[in-house]
């Protein structure tokens, strides 16, 4: 694998890079076709709490939300439910 380390934020690429990570879909060419695809290595879902932006992985954001979780969170809701009383 090669890696390239990019540090100077003059270049096409660093803005090319930029670009990507903004969700833009960049393709580079070479003689009208299609060659390469610049992705992200994560999306990130941006999400609003107020005061900041807030950054979450789609696959946490996933995991947040199955059925694992639920029952898990109703679980918890009946110990302190059972407790109270």
């Amino acid at each position: 694998m090669l890696e390239v380390h990019v540090d100077d934020h003059d270049t096409q690429i660093f803005q090319l890079m930029q670009a990507a990570l903004a969700g833009e879909h960049v393709l580079l060419f070479s003689s009208g076709r299609p060659l390469v695809r610049l992705t992200p290595l994560e999306e990130a879902a941006h999400r609003t709490t107020g005061y900041r932006s807030l950054d979450i992985a789609v696959d946490e954001l996933d995991a947040a939300f199955s059925p694992e979780v639920d029952a898990e969170v109703a679980d918890l809701f009946n110990l302190h439910a059972q407790g109270a009383s």
